[in-house]
């Protein structure tokens, strides 16, 4: 029975994907992720070269964390997007409510599901296409296949802790922040003066008790989310909680957005992102790859003989970029097919939400960029930083908005359009971000330089946000 549920995962898996994005984008991404992991293999000398060996296998191992993390976010944390978009299908995570099996068990698969999806979807063609690149350069095959196990291993420590932190997120917000900080300084305090990942301390060093640490850390972080799993109670009585009719206040108040979108589609989508309380979700969507990023630049400073020097700027650089996710979480509230009975078009809706975007949702970047300015001691820094996240912020959602319009968490599965995101938000991050490094050597140079970067950024943006009506303005909302 168990093995019929985790097939019919899979299959309920690819069709919820096929339905996002269209299926030859759907499938041919694998195919990307086999061609950019030849592209590492063939290049890894030129970037070993640059960062120093050690050091390039460590990025390797925190971006697959990072991965996983991502990927299991996805899982985790997407259950109500999903309810609230196919709710009437009635998706197989839920059928402990109306079948004979513990939503612990049901919960678990669908975990086992998660990590058989992606290993098949894009951890093997990625070791695929690093295998093919061997042939094209002087890397010895078998080392090849047990570092790629190692970056397995990486991968699943980051799903497992995504995990790990969703079940406790069914409890309360206060046992998921206390649960995330005990990890966070029991795994600083396991690996202190070692690699970044047992996986890789035993690659490169031999020691065995990391290897051994390496599968008890998911291993243990799997088993205690499991057992942390409770079971829907529905004998308790239901508290109805009243809210305020405020679609005419708020219709009001952004009367003067007329030229951007519809007052009245703006007001509905600010009591949508209120009612659902998808404030919170943003806000912890960027606490986690946003601290988690600053504990590896620390864990790399304590550990590196070289000091890698992530400043503010740097941090605008990331931050500006999660706003995608910024945007992702508005088009995750309710499903827009019932603006098909309106006469309203796409790009209205899509208007609507980048107001929501840069008027309601500014706050989350903005206290994020104050903390790590003033942790860091880099207050001189701030207004840099600030025009920076907001220039690669409004780039990178306006771009964002006009390439997947109103699916974005499922349009960027599709092989084409990714390909297309990557060209267009990759290289200017990589411009700024090496900039923002040799701010202290050479700062006013620096700094006109990041002027005529977001200088161009803001032309590009104009661009982008003119062509929605173009791009959508004949789609419909099914």
């Amino acid at each position: 029975m168990n093995r019929l549920i985790l097939f019919r995962m899979l299959q309920e898996e690819v069709r919820l994907n096929t339905s996002f994005a269209s299926g030859k984008g759907f499938f041919s991404f694998p195919i990307l992720v086999l061609i950019s992991g030849f592209l590492a293999i063939v290049f890894s000398e030129v970037m070993i070269e640059d960062m120093g060996y050690n050091e390039y296998l460590q990025i390797l191992h925190i971006s697959a964390i990072f991965y996983g993390l991502f990927a299991g976010s996805l899982a985790f944390f997407g259950n109500e997007f999903l309810e609230r978009i196919f709710g009437y299908f009635g998706l197989i995570l839920g059928l402990s409510t109306t079948q004979p099996i513990t939503q612990r068990k049901i919960t678990l698969l669908y975990f086992c599901k998660e990590i058989i999806f992606y290993t098949i979807f894009t951890m093997f063609p990625a070791i695929l296409g690093a295998i093919i690149g061997t042939y094209y350069c002087g890397i010895n095959l078998g080392n090849l296949i047990i570092f790629s196990c190692t970056l397995y291993v990486s991968f699943c420590t980051g799903i497992s802790f995504s995990y790990f932190i969703s079940s406790f997120y069914r409890i309360s917000l206060s046992s998921t922040l206390i649960s995330a900080s005990v990890f966070v300084g029991f795994y600083s305090m396991l690996f202190y003066e070692k690699e970044i990942t047992g996986g890789l301390d035993w690659y490169l060093k031999g020691n065995v008790n990391s290897l051994l640490l390496s599968f008890i850390v998911p291993i243990t972080l799997t088993l205690i989310a499991t057992v942390n799993i409770k079971e829907h109670n529905n004998t308790t009585s239901i508290n109805t909680i009243g809210y305020k009719n405020r679609f005419s206040e708020y219709r009001l108040n952004y009367s003067w957005a007329n030229k951007m979108s519809m007052p009245g589609i703006i007001a509905k989508e600010r009591i949508d992102l209120e009612r659902s309380k998808t404030g919170t979700k943003m806000f912890f969507s960027f606490l986690f790859p946003l601290g988690f990023l600053t504990f590896m630049n620390w864990f790399l400073d304590k550990g590196l003989p070289i000091q890698i020097d992530f400043n503010t700027i740097f941090y605008g650089v990331m931050i500006g970029f999660f706003g995608t996710m910024l945007y992702s979480w508005l088009n995750s509230i309710d499903t827009p097919h019932f603006y098909s009975t309106l006469p309203i078009q796409v790009s209205d809706v899509i208007r609507a939400r980048l107001f929501l975007f840069g008027t309601i949702t500014w706050w989350i970047p903005l206290i994020f960029m104050a903390l790590i300015s003033y942790m860091s001691n880099e207050l001189s820094l701030l207004p840099i930083g600030l025009i920076v996240m907001i220039t690669v912020g409004i780039y990178i959602v306006n771009y964002t908005a006009m390439s997947t319009g109103l699916k974005t968490n499922s349009a960027l599965f599709d092989a084409f359009v990714f390909i297309k995101f990557f060209l267009v938000s990759v290289p200017p991050m990589i411009a700024m971000t090496i900039l923002s490094l040799a701010i202290n050597h050479r700062p006013s140079t620096i700094l006109v330089a990041l002027s005529v970067i977001c200088g161009i950024l803001s032309l590009l943006s104009l661009m982008f946000y003119r062509g929605i009506d173009n791009r959508w303005n004949a789609e419909s909302f099914d």
